[in-house]
């Protein structure tokens, strides 16, 4: 059966990536949760995806020259803060899985650190667009399923080689690039597929028509109902 993975938490329902948001996909019953992770000027790990603060908060700058306290200073949308990893932690454990994608250098190791000081390994699996990100975490943590988030032909044609090479335990392609065919292959070969922005619901149903695993989506609220 098809898991259902709320996109930076709800981001349909709710600022994107804040502890509101991630209070509602457990609510609502996803699977699992993503978000993504950067480093603050003092090498605390924050919740947040843009590299600069502009278009998410009423503050400038970006998140790696910005101290933790200096971002909690700052208001998302509705008056939410900005969370930390472990903030996102406290109130997910035990409640829901989640998806941390690595989105700068540097977040392998604090990332990991938090995973095992938690002991929620069994309960986390990442991602990132960086390949270099996920094979220094899975060095870190041969345990610790990783994938590797893709959008174009060029990275679907080397993937497979990929998944030696990292190695990786699923794909995350773009909902868009999915076929039956490639799905096929990524079981062939014992990997799971994860299909990012499925945001409609005949989208969603074709793709779990397809076989794939795992999709992420914004409205988790248009898969719930029909998939339990």
């Amino acid at each position: 059966m098809t898991k259902i993975v709320g996109h930076k938490g709800t981001a349909g329902y709710a600022p994107q990536n804040t502890l509101t948001s991630f209070r509602m996909a457990i609510a609502i019953g996803c699977d699992r949760a993503e978000l993504d992770v950067r480093l603050t000027k003092d090498n605390q790990v924050v919740v947040f995806h843009d590299d600069e603060v502009s278009n998410l908060t009423n503050g400038a700058g970006l998140v790696s020259e910005l101290t933790l306290a200096e971002l909690k200073k700052l208001d998302c949308e509705q008056g939410e803060k900005i969370p930390t990893l472990q903030e996102v932690i406290d109130t997910c454990k035990d409640k829901i899985d989640l998806q941390i994608e690595l989105k700068a250098d540097g977040t392998p190791k604090l990332v990991n650190d938090l995973i095992l000081k938690n002991d929620i390994q069994n309960h986390v699996v990442i991602t990132s667009f960086r390949d270099y990100l996920l094979k220094e975490i899975k060095q870190l943590n041969p345990d610790l399923k990783v994938g590797l988030l893709f959008k174009t032909d060029d990275v679907m044609s080397k993937i497979f080689e990929l998944a030696v090479s990292i190695p990786l335990d699923f794909f995350a392609p773009f909902s868009g690039l999915v076929t039956r065919e490639f799905v096929d292959k990524a079981h062939s070969f014992g990997k799971t597929v994860y299909a990012y922005r499925v945001n409609e619901k005949e989208l969603g149903e074709k793709l779990m028509e397809m076989g794939v695993d795992d999709i992420g989506t914004d409205f988790p609220k248009l898969f719930i109902k029909a998939h339990q």
